[in-house]
């Protein structure tokens, strides 16, 4: 007799739970991030399927699935997330920091993509590259690194601005620098000297290198497209680091530079050498001819009024 009940009850109970699994339901929720602020447009896909939605500016979303389906929750910057479907109708997630997917993403303009979303011209400059680099100047830094860039100086003197060309002369009269963006404000970085031959202090030289998040040089039209015509010779898009939680640290590094002269200078005459120079062309020139000798030099070529060594 249990035999029977057995097998009455076992496909009874497998289709009951094939019903259960296969039931479509209405699924809420609320993403937020580590700090638990609300982020808007976070990616909600149901996993093997092509059903998904986004988050609203307060970090609701509300999205169908069946019990039993996977639920991945995506965001730049923030590491993926997957929630299996159960009883609840309500899933409410917080997603963890991502820093190497940070790593990955461009700043263009007064936002950030990912590589794969990113279809200008540019070229990204890590930290990494730059931390060790004895530059008084940051945008030297980028020297070698960038194709296309080129970078000349034009003067000597420490923290001189730098002739940066990033797709060459544009114009003959207008300016052909580029716009420099530090952490989203446009910073104007050009020679205010009034001559060409003589350069101002750069505007960057007060960034230390060190303090470098990340540095994007925007180089074609799509990628300069954000700031309009200021973006017509190239953009240096500057991120500075920022506070982290965690435990602190201290780093200390020195750097000793000097410059000399490109040449040796001829050191002047004293004014005894002067004199002595001025006897004896007195004595070479006058001296047989007037009948003086050499030591008498000096008293010939003050009665003639000769040079004035008098004093």
């Amino acid at each position: 007799m249990r035999t029977k009940v057995a097998w009455i009850l076992t496909p009874l109970l497998v289709l009951f739970m094939s019903f259960s699994y296969g039931q479509e339901k209405t699924i809420t929720g609320n993403v937020t991030d580590q700090d638990g602020l609300p982020l808007p447009g976070v990616s909600v896909l149901v996993v093997g399927t092509t059903t998904g939605t986004q988050t609203d500016f307060d970090g609701n979303y509300t999205i169908k699935a069946n019990v039993g389906q996977v639920l991945r929750y995506s965001y730049v910057g923030q590491k993926t997330a997957d929630r299996k479907v159960g009883s609840s109708s309500t899933i409410n997630i917080q997603l963890a920091e991502d820093a190497e997917a940070l790593e990955e993403v461009i700043v263009l303009g007064y936002s950030t993509k990912s590589v794969d979303e990113v279809t200008g011209s540019s070229v990204q400059v890590s930290s990494e590259d730059i931390k060790d680099v004895p530059v008084l100047s940051v945008d030297q830094a980028l020297q070698g690194k960038v194709a296309g860039l080129q970078i000349s100086t034009t003067s000597g003197t420490p923290g001189a601005q730098q002739d940066i060309r990033i797709r060459g002369v544009g114009s003959i009269n207008a300016s052909n620098s580029p716009l420099y963006v530090i952490d989203g404000v446009p910073v104007v970085s050009e020679n205010f000297s009034g001559s060409a031959n003589r350069t101002s202090l750069s505007s960057l030289v007060s960034l230390n290198s060190k303090d470098i998040e990340s540095m994007t040089v925007l180089k074609d039209a799509s990628a300069t497209a954000a700031y309009g015509a200021r973006g017509s010779n190239g953009v240096i898009v500057i991120t500075t680091k920022r506070g982290k939680s965690g435990k602190a640290v201290f780093n200390f590094s020195s750097v000793l530079g000097f410059q000399n002269n490109a040449y040796n200078k001829r050191s002047p005459l004293t004014a005894s050498q002067r004199a002595t120079l001025i006897d004896e062309a007195t004595f070479n020139a006058y001296g047989e001819g007037f009948n003086f000798e050499r030591d008498e030099a000096r008293d010939f070529a003050v009665a003639n009024n000769l040079g004035n060594i008098a004093n």
